[in-house]
Protein backbone atom coordinates (compact mmCIF):
# COMPACT_ATOMS: atom_id res chain seq x y z
CA UNK A 1 0.00 0.00 0.00
CA UNK A 2 1.36 3.18 -1.03
CA UNK A 3 1.32 6.38 1.87
CA UNK A 4 0.60 9.77 0.87
CA UNK A 5 0.97 12.93 3.48
CA UNK A 6 -1.16 15.80 3.39
CA UNK A 7 -0.21 19.15 4.76
CA UNK A 8 -3.36 20.70 5.58
CA UNK A 9 -3.66 24.56 6.59
CA UNK A 10 -7.02 24.93 8.19
CA UNK A 11 -9.06 28.43 8.57
CA UNK A 12 -12.63 29.22 10.03
CA UNK A 13 -14.81 27.85 7.19
CA UNK A 14 -16.96 25.46 8.90
CA UNK A 15 -18.33 28.07 11.29
CA UNK A 16 -18.75 30.42 8.79
CA UNK A 17 -20.63 27.93 6.78
CA UNK A 18 -22.65 26.68 9.71
CA UNK A 19 -23.26 30.15 10.30
CA UNK A 20 -24.91 30.68 7.14
CA UNK A 21 -26.48 27.45 7.31
CA UNK A 22 -27.48 28.41 10.84
CA UNK A 23 -31.18 28.21 9.65
CA UNK A 24 -31.51 25.15 7.77
CA UNK A 25 -30.69 22.95 10.09
CA UNK A 26 -32.27 22.30 13.33
CA UNK A 27 -29.02 21.26 14.82
CA UNK A 28 -27.95 24.65 14.00
CA UNK A 29 -30.61 26.93 15.00
CA UNK A 30 -30.14 26.27 18.29
CA UNK A 31 -26.79 27.61 18.20
CA UNK A 32 -27.53 30.31 15.85
CA UNK A 33 -26.86 33.19 18.02
CA UNK A 34 -23.19 32.12 19.03
CA UNK A 35 -21.94 30.67 15.60
CA UNK A 36 -22.89 34.19 14.17
CA UNK A 37 -20.97 35.61 16.68
CA UNK A 38 -18.14 33.32 16.47
CA UNK A 39 -18.16 33.66 12.32
CA UNK A 40 -17.44 37.38 12.89
CA UNK A 41 -15.33 37.13 15.92
CA UNK A 42 -11.84 39.39 15.86
CA UNK A 43 -9.00 37.45 16.81
CA UNK A 44 -8.08 37.05 20.09
CA UNK A 45 -11.75 38.24 21.20
CA UNK A 46 -14.07 36.69 23.72
CA UNK A 47 -15.96 35.31 21.26
CA UNK A 48 -13.05 33.35 19.88
CA UNK A 49 -11.91 32.42 22.70
CA UNK A 50 -15.18 31.15 23.64
CA UNK A 51 -15.14 28.34 20.44
CA UNK A 52 -11.73 27.54 21.05
CA UNK A 53 -12.72 26.47 24.62
CA UNK A 54 -15.54 24.40 23.08
CA UNK A 55 -13.23 22.67 20.34
CA UNK A 56 -13.97 19.36 22.53
CA UNK A 57 -16.27 16.20 22.06
CA UNK A 58 -17.56 16.93 25.32
CA UNK A 59 -19.25 20.06 23.94
CA UNK A 60 -23.43 20.23 22.62
CA UNK A 61 -22.15 22.61 20.19
CA UNK A 62 -19.21 20.84 18.89
CA UNK A 63 -21.17 17.90 18.36
CA UNK A 64 -24.03 19.22 16.82
CA UNK A 65 -21.82 21.29 14.66
CA UNK A 66 -19.81 17.96 13.84
CA UNK A 67 -23.41 16.48 12.99
CA UNK A 68 -23.43 19.46 10.35
CA UNK A 69 -20.30 18.45 8.87
CA UNK A 70 -21.24 14.86 8.85
CA UNK A 71 -24.49 15.54 6.83
CA UNK A 72 -22.20 17.54 4.69
CA UNK A 73 -18.77 17.38 4.37
CA UNK A 74 -18.15 18.96 1.05
CA UNK A 75 -20.18 21.63 1.40
CA UNK A 76 -19.45 22.66 5.17
CA UNK A 77 -15.76 22.65 4.96
CA UNK A 78 -13.21 23.87 2.70
CA UNK A 79 -10.45 21.39 4.00
CA UNK A 80 -12.48 18.18 3.64
CA UNK A 81 -14.05 19.39 0.51
CA UNK A 82 -10.63 20.11 -1.16
CA UNK A 83 -8.75 16.91 0.21
CA UNK A 84 -12.39 14.51 -0.48
CA UNK A 85 -12.19 15.67 -4.30
CA UNK A 86 -8.42 15.18 -4.48
CA UNK A 87 -8.72 11.20 -3.12
CA UNK A 88 -11.45 11.17 -6.26
CA UNK A 89 -9.37 12.90 -8.83
CA UNK A 90 -6.38 10.03 -7.40
CA UNK A 91 -9.47 7.49 -8.02
CA UNK A 92 -10.31 8.58 -11.53
CA UNK A 93 -6.60 8.05 -12.20
CA UNK A 94 -6.26 4.50 -11.17
CA UNK A 95 -4.17 5.62 -7.73
CA UNK A 96 -6.24 3.74 -5.44
CA UNK A 97 -5.49 1.24 -1.95
CA UNK A 98 -3.44 4.81 -0.83
CA UNK A 99 -3.53 5.56 2.99
CA UNK A 100 -3.39 8.77 3.57
CA UNK A 101 -1.66 10.45 6.98
CA UNK A 102 -3.12 14.29 7.65
CA UNK A 103 -1.79 16.66 9.25
CA UNK A 104 -3.71 19.67 10.06
CA UNK A 105 -2.39 23.50 11.12
CA UNK A 106 -4.91 25.80 12.23
CA UNK A 107 -4.40 29.02 12.10
CA UNK A 108 -3.75 30.41 16.12
CA UNK A 109 -7.68 31.41 16.91
CA UNK A 110 -9.61 29.83 18.88
CA UNK A 111 -12.41 29.40 15.68
CA UNK A 112 -9.85 27.49 13.68
CA UNK A 113 -9.04 25.28 16.73
CA UNK A 114 -12.43 23.97 16.56
CA UNK A 115 -12.84 23.76 13.02
CA UNK A 116 -10.02 21.65 13.01
CA UNK A 117 -10.73 19.70 15.91
CA UNK A 118 -14.05 18.78 14.00
CA UNK A 119 -11.72 17.54 11.25
CA UNK A 120 -9.72 15.87 12.49
CA UNK A 121 -12.76 13.61 14.27
CA UNK A 122 -14.78 13.56 11.28
CA UNK A 123 -11.53 12.08 9.44
CA UNK A 124 -11.07 9.24 12.55
CA UNK A 125 -14.51 9.01 13.23
CA UNK A 126 -16.46 8.97 9.72
CA UNK A 127 -14.19 8.90 7.22
CA UNK A 128 -15.79 5.28 6.40
CA UNK A 129 -17.30 3.31 3.38
CA UNK A 130 -20.67 3.62 4.68
CA UNK A 131 -21.01 7.39 4.28
CA UNK A 132 -17.71 7.97 1.67
CA UNK A 133 -17.77 6.31 -1.38
CA UNK A 134 -13.94 6.87 -2.12
CA UNK A 135 -13.25 5.48 1.49
CA UNK A 136 -13.99 2.25 -0.25
CA UNK A 137 -10.46 3.02 -1.93
CA UNK A 138 -8.13 5.08 0.00
CA UNK A 139 -7.54 4.67 3.80
CA UNK A 140 -6.99 7.30 6.36
CA UNK A 141 -4.12 6.63 8.60
CA UNK A 142 -2.61 8.84 11.16
CA UNK A 143 -4.18 12.32 11.61
CA UNK A 144 -2.42 14.72 13.62
CA UNK A 145 -3.17 18.20 14.77
CA UNK A 146 -0.55 20.90 15.19
CA UNK A 147 -1.10 24.37 16.59
CA UNK A 148 1.27 27.06 15.34
CA UNK A 149 2.11 30.10 17.96
CA UNK A 150 1.06 33.35 16.39
CA UNK A 151 -0.12 31.49 12.47
CA UNK A 152 -2.80 33.86 11.17
CA UNK A 153 -2.25 36.76 13.24
CA UNK A 154 1.72 37.63 13.37
CA UNK A 155 2.41 37.28 9.60
CA UNK A 156 6.73 36.74 10.57
CA UNK A 157 6.04 34.73 13.67
CA UNK A 158 3.16 33.13 12.32
CA UNK A 159 5.05 32.27 9.33
CA UNK A 160 8.35 31.06 10.98
CA UNK A 161 6.76 28.97 13.32
CA UNK A 162 4.71 27.38 10.52
CA UNK A 163 7.85 26.42 8.10
CA UNK A 164 9.82 25.26 11.29
CA UNK A 165 7.38 23.10 12.41
CA UNK A 166 6.78 21.41 8.51
CA UNK A 167 10.08 21.64 8.39
CA UNK A 168 10.47 19.52 11.53
CA UNK A 169 7.96 17.04 10.44
CA UNK A 170 9.18 15.96 6.98
CA UNK A 171 12.87 15.92 8.25
CA UNK A 172 11.73 12.90 10.41
CA UNK A 173 9.39 11.62 8.22
CA UNK A 174 9.96 12.14 4.32
CA UNK A 175 11.61 8.71 3.87
CA UNK A 176 8.33 7.33 4.98
CA UNK A 177 6.13 8.46 2.16
CA UNK A 178 5.60 7.94 -1.69
CA UNK A 179 4.29 11.42 -2.29
CA UNK A 180 3.78 14.75 -0.24
CA UNK A 181 1.03 17.05 -1.10
CA UNK A 182 0.14 20.48 0.63
CA UNK A 183 -3.66 21.49 0.57
CA UNK A 184 -3.69 25.17 -0.11
CA UNK A 185 -7.88 25.71 0.34
CA UNK A 186 -7.61 27.21 3.58
CA UNK A 187 -6.05 30.64 4.79
CA UNK A 188 -4.67 34.01 3.75
CA UNK A 189 -3.37 34.28 0.24
CA UNK A 190 -0.06 35.89 1.61
CA UNK A 191 0.61 33.08 3.70
CA UNK A 192 -0.26 30.29 1.53
CA UNK A 193 1.75 31.80 -1.17
CA UNK A 194 4.96 32.05 1.27
CA UNK A 195 4.31 28.31 1.73
CA UNK A 196 4.05 27.33 -1.64
CA UNK A 197 7.23 29.17 -2.61
CA UNK A 198 9.15 27.34 0.75
CA UNK A 199 7.34 24.19 -0.02
CA UNK A 200 10.31 23.73 -2.92
CA UNK A 201 12.93 23.67 -0.22
CA UNK A 202 10.90 21.60 1.91
CA UNK A 203 10.70 18.65 -0.18
CA UNK A 204 7.00 18.77 -0.73
CA UNK A 205 5.88 17.08 -4.08
CA UNK A 206 2.74 18.49 -5.10
CA UNK A 207 0.02 21.49 -4.25
CA UNK A 208 -3.56 21.30 -4.29
CA UNK A 209 -6.66 23.51 -3.74
CA UNK A 210 -10.08 24.00 -4.80
CA UNK A 211 -10.31 26.62 -7.90
CA UNK A 212 -12.70 29.87 -6.55
CA UNK A 213 -14.03 30.50 -10.01
CA UNK A 214 -14.20 26.84 -11.46
CA UNK A 215 -14.63 25.02 -8.00
CA UNK A 216 -12.45 21.93 -9.13
CA UNK A 217 -9.43 20.30 -7.78
CA UNK A 218 -6.40 22.46 -9.24
CA UNK A 219 -2.88 21.04 -8.33
CA UNK A 220 0.28 22.90 -9.01
CA UNK A 221 3.52 21.14 -9.48
CA UNK A 222 6.17 22.21 -7.44
CA UNK A 223 9.54 22.21 -8.88
CA UNK A 224 12.58 21.39 -6.49
CA UNK A 225 14.68 24.83 -6.14
CA UNK A 226 18.20 25.02 -4.63
CA UNK A 227 19.68 28.20 -3.44
CA UNK A 228 22.51 29.58 -4.79
CA UNK A 229 25.81 29.73 -3.59
CA UNK A 230 25.14 34.15 -3.08
CA UNK A 231 21.91 33.16 -1.05
CA UNK A 232 23.78 30.30 0.83
CA UNK A 233 26.25 33.22 1.78
CA UNK A 234 23.91 35.70 2.48
CA UNK A 235 22.00 33.53 4.86
CA UNK A 236 25.00 32.33 6.85
CA UNK A 237 25.93 35.82 7.09
CA UNK A 238 22.79 36.59 8.85
CA UNK A 239 22.75 33.61 11.01
CA UNK A 240 25.74 34.12 12.50
CA UNK A 241 24.62 38.15 12.90
CA UNK A 242 27.92 39.19 10.69
CA UNK A 243 28.06 42.25 8.80
CA UNK A 244 27.31 42.01 5.01
CA UNK A 245 29.40 42.83 2.54
CA UNK A 246 28.76 46.01 1.06
CA UNK A 247 28.27 44.19 -2.60
CA UNK A 248 25.39 41.67 -1.34
CA UNK A 249 23.63 44.48 0.21
CA UNK A 250 21.65 45.50 -2.92
CA UNK A 251 20.51 41.82 -3.21
CA UNK A 252 19.40 41.34 1.10
CA UNK A 253 17.83 45.30 0.69
CA UNK A 254 16.36 44.11 -2.69
CA UNK A 255 14.59 41.08 -0.97
CA UNK A 256 13.78 42.95 2.51
CA UNK A 257 16.02 40.77 4.11
CA UNK A 258 17.87 44.20 5.38
CA UNK A 259 16.88 47.76 5.34
CA UNK A 260 19.92 49.88 4.74
CA UNK A 261 22.43 46.75 4.87
CA UNK A 262 20.87 45.95 8.58
CA UNK A 263 19.01 43.16 9.19
CA UNK A 264 15.02 43.14 9.66
CA UNK A 265 14.40 41.20 13.54
CA UNK A 266 13.52 38.31 11.64
CA UNK A 267 15.80 37.93 9.11
CA UNK A 268 18.24 34.95 11.41
CA UNK A 269 15.56 33.44 12.45
CA UNK A 270 14.22 32.83 8.33
CA UNK A 271 17.88 32.21 7.59
CA UNK A 272 18.19 29.37 9.76
CA UNK A 273 14.90 27.50 8.83
CA UNK A 274 15.52 28.21 5.08
CA UNK A 275 19.20 26.81 5.68
CA UNK A 276 18.17 24.02 7.28
CA UNK A 277 15.33 22.65 5.34
CA UNK A 278 17.50 22.72 2.03
CA UNK A 279 18.79 19.90 3.74
CA UNK A 280 16.06 17.33 3.67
Amino acid sequence: MKSFLHIVTVGTSIVRNASINVDKYDILSKHRDRLIRWARAPMNSYEDKEAGEHARESSKIFLNVYSYVVSDPYGSSAELNSLLKYLELLSSRGLKNIEHDIVLYPTDTGVSRFCAKIIKYFLEKDFIPETIDIAKEHRIGNVELVEVKGFGYDFWRGLLNLVSSIALKLRDNISKYDRILVNLTAGFKPETGFLLLVSSLLGIDLAYYIHEYMREVIEIPILELKLTATMKTIFTYLVKEQRIPSELIKITDRLGLTINGKPIPEAKEFAQIILKSTVI
